[in-house]
This record gives C-alpha cells, structure tokens and sequence, in this order.
C-alpha cells in the first residue's frame, strides 16, 4: 500500500506546530472543550433520562389499553380537569361486559384494578396508610407480578373474593421481623386476609411503580370493604394479541363502551381509552424541547471557541509566514499550504472536544451514582455512543470552520513577499 507522501508531511508538519506550542493550543482548546461539555451533557443526560423513564412505563405495557376516568393526552395549562372530575368512576361491571363482548382473535387478557390506602396490622406490629392494589385474576398476564416467596392468587379465590393477598418486599420486612409471612393472617382495614406471596424487592423506582411498597389482593375481596367509587385510579386493562393494531383495539373498546354506557351518537364521551406510547410521546417531546435549550446554549460557547481558534490560527499563519514562502518556492501546492492549517485547526477543535467529552463522561457517571442512591436502580445515566459521536462530528466541523479563513489566506500568500517578511 503506497502512502502519500505530500498528505502524510502535511500530517506531519501540523502535528508539529502543535507540539512546539503547547501553551498556546492547550488555551486555545478551552472555548472547543466548554462548548462540547455543554453540547454532549444535555444530549447525553436528556437521552439516559428519556431511555430510563421510557423504560419504566414500558413495563406498564406498550400493548396495553387503560380504560379510566382521566386521559393521559390533553395535559397541558388548558388541561380540562374539572370537566374530567365529573366523570364516572369505571365499574368493575364494565370489565366483565368488555371480556364478553370483545373478540377473542384481538385479546389476550382483560383486568380490573383500583387501589385503596389502608392500614395493615399483624400481631403488636402496624403499618399506616398502605396502598391496597386491588386486581382481577388475570392482571399477572397483563403486568408481572414478581413474586419470589409463596404464590399467586388461584381462579378460585380471585372469583370468590378470598381474604388472600400477596405482600411487597419492604412490607414483608417490616410486618414480620425476618418471620416467614406465608399463611400468616394480617388485618387490612377492618378485615383479615392471608398473605400467601411476597413480592421479590424491586428497590426504589423514578416513577413509583415498585411494589415493594404494596399489597395486592382479588379485586372481589376488596370491594366488599373498599369502595372502587372513590378510587381515581380505577380502570379496566386490555391487552392486545401480538400484531394486533392497538389503535384498532382502541377504537373497539371505546364502542363498546359507548354501547355500555348508552351514549348517544355524536355525545362526547364520558371515559378515556389510554395507551401507554401518549405519555411516552409527552415525554419525547418534552425531552426535545430541553435539547433546543441544550444546542442554543453549547452554540453560543461553540461559536466562542471557534473564534479563539481561528485567531489562533491567523497567528500561526503570521508567524510562518516565511516558512510558507519557502515552501512555496520549493513548489508547495496551495492545496498542501491549506491543509497543514486545516489540520492544525481540526486537531485543536478534536483535542478540545475529547477533553469535553472525557468531562461529560465523568460527570455523568458521577450523577449516575447519586441518582441510583436517590431515585431507584431502575435510572442509568452514562454517555452512549451517539452522543460521543455527536461530540466528535461537531469538533471536526468547528475546525474546519475555523480553520477555512486562516488557511485560504496561507495558500494565497505571494512566495516572494512571504519569504521577505520578519
């Protein structure tokens, strides 16, 4: 493989005028380093942040509708909550009516859920104001319930409303003291129940989904005691077959529910048919609008540094004005002229954009460390590998920007004068 030569002195030569002014290109990088800092820091924390919480509604289910009284796609400073407030709680009737009715090709499963807060009690030992999800039995088929010690519920007693539950990690630790909890009986409110699982610990979460803190019981045990009329999280979960269009699925669930309710055609419906993608999307969007700011702000520092190469720059074309002229006599091209300055240029600008991203590197791990300890193990904030590039392509189209000027005005030098100056 033959090398080219003129290309690889080029190579050489601005290497070299780096090397013999450290200083100076150390100082000159400082504008390229804040800029890519700024730049690569936004990108990069708004993407873990995204990936994480996207992440964590995910595990709600993409393939899953939520039928309730509150939509999740008109929050906004017009958001109409006191229309909303008016709504009727959904019924656990309405789950049952939309297992009957929907078809079987479409679905996977159909569940009904509200949650209560209770007090729990087993023995001396009392837990206050302790969130009681309350779920039909087909609810592990739509959202995994991780349960690490006992069982779930059987068809029987989720049909019967048996006094069963399953108990998160934390309350497990809390109410028995290290004791096995199963069949143990424990009161939740005014009743008794079982506890026949634990729930495997799922440490703190970002968005408050762990169920460490929870406990679950059959839906038909719990409304005899709790009533789901005053529950805002009351709804109905339907979980599309795989390849079924969930927007089609939204559309059947949302006439069915008309024909429940008896709405007449053309009256505004009472109910929202939810899917997890609208929050995902507000995230997105939201996410997008931090990343403007990010770019507006890293531009300003990135023009700053732009100019502090280019000055550095037509420095260095003043000082070598005699080396250029000599070069040229000797038969340098323009083109081998231009690009020892192009090069220099872009070598600064990749320096100073490496020195950034080792900082945004740093910094995010940093942040990573405390985010675990304060928002769950469920956040992971690093810098990915688009970003870093996005790090790098920037640097090497600064440089070529600030490096244009000084070297155009190098390969026009007359060779004669050039070599006459001081």
């Amino acid at each position: 493989m033959r090398i080219n030569i003129p290309v690889f002195e080029s190579f050489r030569m601005s290497f070299n005028a780096l090397r013999q002014n450290r200083l100076r290109s150390l100082l000159s990088v400082l504008g390229i380093t804040i800029g890519i800092f700024c730049i690569v820091s936004v990108y990069a924390l708004v993407h873990s942040l995204e990936r994480s919480l996207n992440n964590q509604f995910s595990k709600f289910g993409a393939d899953v509708l939520f039928v309730q009284k509150w939509p999740w796609d008109d929050f906004g400073n017009n958001y109409p909550w006191w229309k909303f407030l008016k709504r009727p709680i959904t019924k656990p009737e309405e789950a049952d009516f939309l297992e009957g009715r929907m078809p079987k090709d479409k679905v996977t499963a159909i569940a009904y859920t509200f949650s209560s807060n209770l007090n729990l009690k087993f023995k001396e030992t009392a837990l206050q104001n302790i969130s009681i999800k309350c779920i039909s039995h087909d609810f592990s088929i739509i959202q995994d319930v991780d349960i690490v010690d006992g069982r779930y519920f059987t068809p029987e007693e989720s049909r019967n409303g048996r006094g069963v539950v399953i108990i998160g990690g934390n309350i497990a630790e809390q109410l028995f003291k290290g004791d096995d909890p199963i069949g143990k009986e424990i009161r939740v409110g005014s009743a008794l129940a079982k506890v026949v699982g634990v729930c495997a610990k799922q440490g703190s979460s970002m968005i408050g989904n762990s169920s460490d803190d929870i406990v679950y019981a059959p839906s038909k045990w719990g409304i005899a005691f709790m009533s789901y009329r005053f529950s805002e999280d009351a709804q109905v979960m339907v979980k599309a077959k795989q390849d079924v269009s969930l927007e089609d699925l939204r559309i059947d669930v949302a006439r069915l529910m008309r024909q429940y309710r008896r709405l007449k055609p053309g009256e505004e419906e009472n109910f929202a048919v939810n899917k997890m993608s609208m929050i995902t999307d507000a995230i997105s969007s939201l996410f997008k609008q931090i990343r403007l700011i990010g770019i507006i702000i890293g531009g300003f520092a990135m023009v700053v540094g732009c100019f502090g190469v280019a000055n550095i720059m037509f420095v260095s074309v003043k000082e070598r004005t005699r080396e250029i002229g000599i070069q040229k006599a000797l038969g340098a091209k323009n083109w081998f002229i231009s690009s020892q300055f192009l090069l220099e240029s872009v070598w600064l600008s990749i320096a100073g954009g490496g020195i950034g991203l080792l900082i945004v590197a740093g910094v995010m791990a940093l942040l990573d460390v405390i985010a675990k300890q304060s928002m769950g193990s469920d956040i992971q904030l690093s810098l990915m590998f688009d970003d870093a590039m996005l790090g790098v392509v920037t640097s090497v189209v600064v440089g070529l920007v600030a490096g244009f000027l000084p070297a155009r005005s190098a390969a026009n030098l007359n060779p004669v004068e050039a070599m006459r100056s001081n």
